[in-house]
């Protein structure tokens, strides 16, 4: 099969928008994840806007909500629109219920995206510990810190996930090095069985932003959070002790629309 993609990488975390209409998201976006010359992490679908004022959508190839990737859409969706310099973007994509508002400067290549806050602050009980976890629309998080990066741990705290916490659409667990002030974001999803250790997570990184800034009382804060493929920048806005802002921003580097030649 044909399909037309735009590469995408917010810090490094590339982001496939797939412009050709597909049926089988699950096994389109398995193909285009193993084609090795894409290097891709995840794979979004692009859905046009069903009349003339409607929102450009962006279907998740699991359902999920991914901040990167409503960051990539809206630069996106601005370039194609034809807007050169600042704009707000609003677009739709999965794992939310309401649109979402994308600032976007064509001229700089950066996209901020206002993040749903979270709906629940749990605690999941893990090897002896209290790990911090955040519900989002579409993917919760899990805020590992001081626990070494590795495949078999994320299916560990999976299944503890499962046995006392809701099932997600997508599991995000961030490895959090507090020495080296870097987190590493491993995400699974459910509906491609698909794990990838990312090279950066937006809603990851808000998610930690929001727990490095759970003891400030008010004000703003701004958090640079470093992730093996660059920085995601997280500002978290509270008014007296209750969050009630979350944005996620930075550079966006978008290639020009592509074809790729797949079986299936």
């Amino acid at each position: 099969m044909r399909y037309e993609v735009i590469v995408a990488d917010p810090a490094k975390n590339i982001t496939l928008l797939v412009l050709t209409p597909v049926e089988n998201r699950a096994e389109a976006a398995r193909l285009l994840m193993a084609d090795p010359s894409l290097g891709a992490e995840q794979v979004g679908f692009v859905l046009p806007p069903a009349a003339p004022q409607g929102l450009w959508r962006l279907e998740m190839m699991g359902g999920e909500f991914c901040g990167n990737a409503a960051r990539s859409f809206g630069l996106w969706v601005a370039r194609t629109l034809g807007y050169t310099g600042a704009a707000e973007i609003p677009i739709a994509i999965s794992g939310m219920r309401e649109p979402l508002m994308v600032r976007v400067n064509g001229e700089t290549g950066t996209a901020e995206a206002a993040m749903p806050l979270p709906l629940a602050r749990e605690t999941l009980r893990f090897a002896d510990r209290a790990l911090p976890a955040y519900v989002f629309e579409g993917i919760t998080h899990i805020i590992a810190p001081g626990i070494p990066p590795e495949q078999g741990l994320v299916y560990t705290i999976k299944e503890q996930v499962e046995r006392s916490l809701s099932r997600p659409q997508a599991l995000g667990v961030l490895f959090y090095d507090e020495d080296q002030s870097l987190m590493i974001p491993a995400v699974y999803v459910y509906a491609t069985d698909s794990l990838v250790f990312e090279s950066s997570c937006g809603s990851g990184s808000a998610a930690l932003g929001v727990w490095q800034e759970e003891r400030r009382w008010e004000g703003e804060g701004l958090r640079r959070v470093l992730q093996p493929g660059g920085v995601i920048e997280v500002r978290v806005g509270k008014r007296q002790g209750a969050l009630g802002s979350l944005s996620i921003g930075g550079p966006v580097f978008l290639g020009e629309r592509i074809v790729r030649e797949l079986p299936g």
